[in-house]
């Protein structure tokens, strides 16, 4: 089996990279949905460290808690510390269980979680500033400053700090689909994933 990291910044584009690996046959862990599924497992432990107003309707206002803990550091680290061993977990336990030749983490916060130990090489998705907030905007209705307090909690996704831990690749994607899909179709070929049929 081969464990591929995929990581990038906020609205880098990771997940089309993902999609794209995942119909050429590759297992995706989304570490994203496995986090909303840990926060709700972990709602009674969120609620006690940030307080009622990050609890709707029994579930946690995932929106109420983004804005205490993008806004200070201590906060979201107490989050992280609540949330990560969890996922980190889950992901262990995804990979063990896989049938599949190739494993993708999908998860921006890939060095940080200690996720990059676990893989063989990552694909690192890089793309510039003002693409990225035109589809945070776009998609979640994100201020520039909500936006800028997200990609400032985000200082430590960088390929250096990966580098010393595995192979690291970096795809640049400006929008271009066919750019993305001719990356992908030749990266694919260096671990024997076919991608043919998606063309």
């Amino acid at each position: 089996m081969t464990v591929i990291g995929l990581t990038g910044k906020v609205c880098a584009g990771k997940n089309q990279y993902a999609d794209l690996l995942e119909r050429s046959g590759a297992e995706v862990i989304d570490v994203d949905r496995l986090g909303h599924r840990v926060l709700e497992e972990q709602r009674e432990a969120v609620v006690a460290r940030f307080g009622p107003s990050v609890a709707v309707d029994g579930a946690v206002d995932r929106g109420a808690l983004a804005r205490i803990v993008f806004s200070d550091g201590a906060a979201l680290a107490a989050l992280e510390g609540i949330v990560h061993p969890a996922m980190v977990e889950a992901c262990r336990k995804i990979i063990a269980e896989s049938t599949k030749a190739v494993v993708v983490i999908n998860a921006a916060l890939l060095h940080r979680m200690g996720l990059a130990g676990l893989c063989d090489r990552v694909i690192f998705v890089k793309a510039p500033l003002l693409v990225r907030y035109r589809r945070c905007k776009a998609r979640q209705g994100l201020s520039w400053k909500a936006f800028w307090a997200r990609n400032r909690a985000q200082k430590d996704i960088r390929v250096d700090l990966i580098k010393p831990v595995t192979e690291v690749n970096v795809f640049h994607n400006r929008r271009s689909r066919t750019i993305i899909y001719r990356q992908v179709a030749s990266y694919c070929d260096t671990i024997g994933l076919d991608i043919s049929a998606e063309r």
